[in-house]
């Protein structure tokens, strides 16, 4: 099964577990030998038979048959909190990228010098030792040429260099 032909089936097992009876009950049929499962009706509370467990039904088979609504409600119900708390840090992540795109060229370069992605590419790019972060800055100050990260927002040609270091970052980035 690929992701889009579970995607497709997650959607009809949403609609289909919305529809379906709400409790599966275990029935024995006395005249077969058999057990069987049934269907309780909400509203009236009868109970109709689903289908005839065959002789020779694994017993894990038979497990996962009786319980198939209960197990199907739950997997739904995870799987929707699972979503839930991916759209919450979609959220916050687009957030934090917008802050980080309104703030100051020094403040970028300030946020930069702490991200673990930048520090990598530091290392390997530029043989930077990204172990201590009084290093870290010293260092990209000096690649800059300025004697503050303050200067990135006041001299254009300080931004520029920053520009050009940080979009080189960003390519390294899309090629990993």
């Amino acid at each position: 099964m690929t992701l889009d032909e579970a995607r497709a089936i997650y959607k009809r097992a949403e609609v289909t577990a919305g529809l379906a009876s709400e409790e599966w009950v275990r029935l024995y049929d006395a005249a077969v030998g058999r057990p069987q499962v049934g269907a309780r009706d909400a509203m009236t509370g009868e109970v109709q038979v689903l289908a005839t467990v065959e002789r020779g039904c694994a017993y894990d088979d038979e497990e996962l048959l009786f319980n198939a609504p209960l197990f199907l409600r739950a997997v739904l119900m995870v799987a929707q909190e699972a979503f839930e708390v991916i759209r919450r840090q979609k959220r916050e992540i687009e957030t934090l990228q917008a802050k980080k795109e309104k703030a100051s060229l020094a403040q970028q370069c300030a946020i930069a010098c702490g991200d673990a992605a930048f520090l990598r590419w530091l290392f390997e790019v530029h043989g930077v030792e990204t172990t201590d972060r009084i290093r870290v800055a010293t260092r990209v100050r000096t690649m800059l040429a300025v004697q503050s990260r303050a200067e990135l927002d006041t001299d254009p040609q300080a931004a520029a260099r920053w520009r050009k270091m940080y979009g080189d970052f960003k390519q390294w980035m899309k090629g990993r």
